[in-house]
């Protein structure tokens, strides 16, 4: 047995047993988010179905020679109803791990990858990426995982970053892979590719550093040379005179050349 302190001070026992029962397996946890989605999704139907009775009872409005308000708010997105287990045996879907045929899973219903949820695993080949971490890891197009039949499925959370950023669009990420090898072709080329940008971008830093440093010693060349420019006192030579000017000049050791004019 534990015992565990609690905030007034009092101390309680806790049986190592229930710390074990808290780690959930990976069927049990894609079981409770195949039952959250079930639930958000028949929360948005009924309030899909009260809106529509909401608009059907509501008189209609012919708008009587007025403009109609633009800014009416549009109804929610309908929800897509989960689809139910498969019952036929036959029918059913064999997991690309283990080979069993199974009626239901998380990754079969939300991305339609045949793997049970006995065989997810989240944080492998199973596991969510962003959008932006699949074109940036894997060198994919906004076409590659839209328009390349068949499109890529994915799944919408709230961004972490703000709401006015929009929804996050997460992929599974042996399904982003597998679109990477057909649009490159091999993993060969896909590597290959990495290797030429990875030195197309150390190639564009080096540059970009030597640029800066160079900036940087005609700054201290530039404040060098005023600063010994300034403590310098002239001692100049004899003045001569351009009688195509009808000016005076004289110079210094320096370089520096005065030129002047006589009343």
């Amino acid at each position: 047995m534990m015992s565990v302190e609690t905030n007034e001070g009092a101390r309680i026992e806790r049986d190592p047993v229930d710390n074990a029962a808290q780690q959930l397996s990976a069927a049990q946890r894609a079981r409770i988010e195949r039952n959250r989605l079930q639930a958000r999704q028949r929360r948005e139907a009924r309030l899909v179905q009260r809106h529509a009775e909401a608009r059907a009872a509501a008189p209609a409005d012919s708008g009587g020679g007025f403009l109609l308000d633009e800014h009416e708010p549009a109804p929610p997105p309908r929800a897509r109803v989960p689809p139910a287990p498969i019952q036929d045996p036959a029918e059913r879907p064999s997991c690309l791990d283990c080979g069993q045929r199974f009626p239901q899973s998380y990754l079969f219903d939300t991305f339609g990858y045949n793997v049970c949820d006995e065989c997810r695993d989240d944080d492998g080949a199973h596991a969510l990426i962003t959008r932006t971490e699949a074109k940036s890891e894997f060198l994919l197009k906004d076409c590659d995982l839209d328009l390349r039949p068949p499109p890529l499925r994915c799944v919408r959370r709230r961004n972490p970053h703000g709401s006015r950023l929009g929804d996050m669009r997460l992929y599974l990420r042996a399904q982003v892979e597998a679109r990477a090898l057909d649009a490159w072709g091999s993993a060969e080329a896909l590597a290959a590719e990495r290797g030429r940008r990875e030195e197309a971008r150390a190639r564009s830093k080096h540059t970009a550093t030597a640029r800066r440093l160079r900036a940087l010693r005609m700054d201290v060349r530039s404040s060098l040379f005023a600063n010994k420019r300034a403590a310098h006192e002239h001692s100049f030579g004899a003045e001569q005179y351009d009688p195509d000017s009808d000016q005076y000049s004289r110079a210094c050791a320096c370089g520096h050349v005065e030129t002047y004019e006589k009343m």
